[in-house]
């Protein structure tokens, strides 16, 4: 199975599809390294975030995907924004307290952290991705690490559930929402 892991930044793709990978025997895809390899971006925004050229950079990843064969992870923020060759589309979310700790470890800019805060409680990835993938799943990260991994692994081997709509912020976006307005 094709397995693509997405979500905002901070939520644990790279980590958990590093892990997934080989704990399956798999390749692994990180879209952020082929934007950087293939020089598939046209400048910076004012937050130093690469803008990416997503058409190429979608042509290049179905090109890969097509490669590695069967049984691929493709992990990246990104992929929510393009149609790819892979059997389930995972976002991986994470409350914004916990998100916000993450991000600010990264010493992510005020901005860029409460966009990304507020994507991720107005469920942005997930929306995305159920635009451009006919079976998404959602898992949260916040519960470590471990629980989320046998989840992914759950759901790489064919398992059903784990589907979208149940995970809300609802209380979390109020308190960005106030956040945000002062921008």
């Amino acid at each position: 199975m094709n397995l693509l892991l997405t979500g905002v930044p901070g939520t644990g793709k790279s980590v958990l599809a590093k892990r997934l990978a080989k704990r399956l025997g798999c390749k692994l895809i990180d879209i952020n390294a082929i934007v950087k390899e293939k020089k598939l971006w046209s400048g910076k925004d004012e937050n130093g975030s690469l803008i990416v050229k997503l058409k190429e950079l979608e042509r290049e990843l179905a090109g890969s995907i097509r490669k590695a064969g069967a049984d691929c992870i493709v992990e990246g923020h990104l992929g929510c924004e393009m149609k790819l060759p892979v059997d389930v589309a995972v976002v991986l979310r994470t409350n914004p307290k916990m998100l916000e700790k993450r991000l600010r470890t990264r010493k992510y800019p005020q901005k860029k952290l409460i966009e990304n805060l507020l994507a991720e409680a107005l469920d942005y990835c997930t929306l995305k991705a159920e635009e451009n993938y006919k079976d998404v799943r959602e898992i949260v990260t916040s519960g470590g690490e471990t629980k989320a991994l046998r989840e992914l692994e759950a759901i790489a081997k064919g398992g059903r559930g784990f589907k979208t709509g149940k995970v809300r912020w609802h209380k979390e976006l109020e308190a960005l929402a106030g956040r945000a307005a002062g921008f």
